[in-house]
């Protein structure tokens, strides 16, 4: 793995996992009460939601916290939701990174992710 993609640099800053799982749980419960409602849901929020649920997903795997193959399912799951609104929406993805195409393997969409969170304005 090349240093750029290394977890501890990419993720330095990110916040501890019960935070971040509380924050996701409320953009979440935020955007399902806009879809009941009948109201669009914001592309730009929706991809920072999708790239935060992504890297707790890549967090939880990397300490195998609910066991190895179910900590990769659940990222897998948020891998593949960030790579298919960033295909449905490219002007929303950072400059210098190509989206990986549907049926990419596990590890190209992982580098994917940390990529995205290492470009993203808050990191």
């Amino acid at each position: 793995m090349t240093s750029h993609l290394d977890p501890a640099r990419v993720y330095r800053y990110a916040p501890d996992l019960l935070t971040e799982a509380h924050e996701l749980l409320t953009a979440s419960s935020r955007f399902l009460a806009q879809t009941l409602a009948g109201e669009q849901n914001d592309p730009e929020e929706l991809r920072v939601y999708l790239l935060r649920r992504a890297v707790q997903s890549d967090r939880v795997e990397a300490g195998a916290l609910f066991g190895a193959e179910r900590s990769r399912v659940q990222a897998q799951e948020s891998f593949l939701l960030l790579a298919d609104h960033d295909r449905a929406h490219p002007w929303l993805v950072p400059a210098g990174l190509t989206t990986p195409a549907a049926g990419a393997p596990h590890e190209e969409l992982r580098a994917y992710v940390r990529e995205s969170y290492d470009a993203a304005p808050w990191t």
